[in-house]
């Protein structure tokens, strides 16, 4: 399983999550679609002696939501966000509930990185909200 792929089903046990579809580097046009997406970073965080390395793996929960001049829509929206970040935090506290990684490699946390923010308006009535994230995580190594 690759790291987005354990990342999204990590996410699908949140709560405010449950029963909405999640795609993967894919937002569909329509109002209350969720997307889980890769952004470029720095992988390696530091190298160790043994081969093992922490490294961190960047993404962004999107989602494309109704988006016009009313201003409890467009609250509710960065509510969503709120709580969502809210429930990553707890996730990082013992016991931790991270995804898991598979293949010598485990997750030691998740931070969100930016609030949840609007990227996006189009000129339909919805706009692209998301919040970039960043899963630390331990890749172990044999020693060469």
């Amino acid at each position: 399983m690759t790291i987005i792929e354990s990342i999204r089903t990590w996410l699908k046990t949140c709560p405010i999550l449950e029963g909405e579809r999640l795609n993967i580097d894919f937002l569909p046009v329509e109002a209350q679609s969720y997307s889980v997406e890769v952004v470029p970073g720095r992988g390696t965080i530091k190298q160790y002696m043994d081969g093992s390395a922490l490294k961190q793996f960047l993404f962004v929960l999107a989602s494309r939501e109704f988006a016009e001049s009313d201003i409890a829509q467009n609250a509710d929206n960065l509510q969503f966000y709120e709580d969502f970040a809210q429930w990553v935090e707890r996730q990082n506290r013992r016991p931790k509930h991270l995804p898991h990684l598979g293949d010598g490699r485990d997750a030691q946390k998740i931070t969100v990185t930016t609030p949840g923010y609007l990227y996006l308006r189009d000129d339909h009535g919805t706009a692209r909200y998301q919040i970039q994230m960043e899963l630390t995580y331990l890749q172990r190594g044999a020693r060469v």
